[in-house]
């Protein structure tokens, strides 16, 4: 009896079709042979290539990525429903002329996408790991969160680097971690009830993101941030009380591309450091940020 292995390659070439030695002589079925062969051959390359299980693979997307989702795992492809509340009463609670005088204004809009190859992913891990075992608590959230985060369609992550902030009051967990269009994700996919999570318990999300503190760069909570430039390469990024500071050292590349607070997230510049953001100020009002001094300014 064959045992299947991991480590055993797959066959590599297919067993090639041929052509009966009667009718060898025949062009025409030599040719049709050869090219059975060729298609077959692709056949085998791609699924070898593509095992349909990993749905990881760059490869594994669109209705393909469905089809993996829904008839391997279960899983379908979720959809991101979002609404929007506005409700106008009040005396002096409204600019005068908004509404009539004791009228109540009540009005919801509502949303709804499809979501990205990459979020459905993200959401298949979530219910797919089994690394951190199956026994709900604080680390098992944590590693998932983290995960969900940092782990572009789906890819595994290590938990230990940049973890989120959790704290427990009661049945709330309350996550805080840095504002990102994959944080904003998690946070929608959750409000929709699509990651398994205990029904006892609930999630309440923070954003630490950028502000505009007159003209200086900053961000409430440290997080994964240095808070000392101690042993930090030239041009890396620190927390300095709530200012984001540059160790000094670089020469900005005169070419690089220009830095805008507008859509500019904590993660992003941790990553890329700020060595080459400018020295003087870009122009005032153009929202380009700069190195002031060592303190990170905003244009």
């Amino acid at each position: 009896m064959q045992i299947e292995s991991f480590a055993v390659s797959p066959l590599q070439n297919i067993l090639p079709s041929y052509v009966y030695w009667q009718y060898s002589d025949d062009d025409d079925l030599q040719a049709f042979a050869a090219s059975f062969n060729v298609l077959s051959q692709g056949y085998l390359t791609w699924f070898n290539q593509n095992p349909l299980g990993v749905y990881t693979s760059p490869y594994i997307n669109g209705a393909l990525l469905d089809w993996v989702g829904n008839g391997i795992y279960g899983i379908s492809r979720p959809v991101l429903a979002s609404s929007t509340m506005l409700r106008l009463a009040g005396y002096a609670d409204n600019p005068y002329a908004t509404i009539s005088y004791g009228e109540l204004l009540y009005s919801e809009s509502d949303t709804s996408s499809i979501a990205t190859d990459d979020i459905y992913k993200r959401v298949m891990t979530w219910h797919l790991y089994r690394g951190d075992g199956q026994q709900f608590c604080l680390q098992w959230l944590k590693n998932r969160i983290n995960r969900f985060i940092n782990g572009i369609n789906g890819m595994d992550w290590p938990v230990l680097n940049s973890p989120p902030s959790i704290t427990v009051s009661g049945t709330v967990f309350t996550v805080t971690a840095f504002d990102s269009p994959s944080y904003s994700a998690l946070q929608l996919c959750y409000a929709n009830n699509i990651l398994a999570f205990p029904f006892l318990y609930s999630i309440e999300f923070i954003n630490n993101s950028f502000y505009n503190n007159g003209g200086v760069l900053t961000l409430p909570l440290a997080l994964s941030y240095p808070t000392s430039p101690s042993g930090l390469p030239d041009g890396s990024v620190w927390w300095n009380g709530g200012l984001i500071c540059v160790v000094p050292g670089v020469t900005p590349d005169p070419s690089a591309p220009p830095v805008y607070f507008a859509g500019l997230i904590p993660g992003a510049l941790l990553a890329s450091g700020g060595g080459n953001l400018p020295l003087s100020n870009p122009g005032v009002g153009s929202g380009q940020i700069w190195n002031n001094g060592g303190v990170i300014s905003i244009a």
